[in-house]
């Protein structure tokens, strides 16, 4: 499986006006949405994770039980950290797990 390093994550905030209109005669509930700002913020990862990365947000989520813990498993897998060596180990454990090994 391909991997990476790290993703930004964005959040969307919206004002919006919402019109409904509910008919006796015919007992219809019609609504509209109108959309009046649109903003694509940087997510919140927490207080323990920087802001707009998407495995701090998946962290936080799985903590407030949002988030399944094999979801953020599976983000961990390909989203693999940018410390140090963390690609390469990534990459050598993908292979080994198809008998693939890397040699010097």
């Amino acid at each position: 499986m391909a991997v990476v390093t790290r993703a930004d994550c964005t959040e969307i905030e919206a004002k919006e006006d919402t019109l409904m209109k509910f008919t006796v005669a015919d007992g219809k509930l019609t609504t509209s949405v109108k959309i009046k700002d649109l903003d694509f913020n940087a997510c919140d990862g927490g207080d323990n994770f920087a802001n707009n990365n998407l495995v701090g947000r998946a962290r936080r989520l799985n903590e407030l039980t949002y988030l399944s813990d094999a979801k953020k498993e599976a983000i961990e897998e390909t989203l693999v950290g940018s410390a140090a060596g963390k690609c390469n180990e990534a990459i050598g454990e993908f292979l080994a797990t198809k008998n693939i090994t890397r040699t010097a």
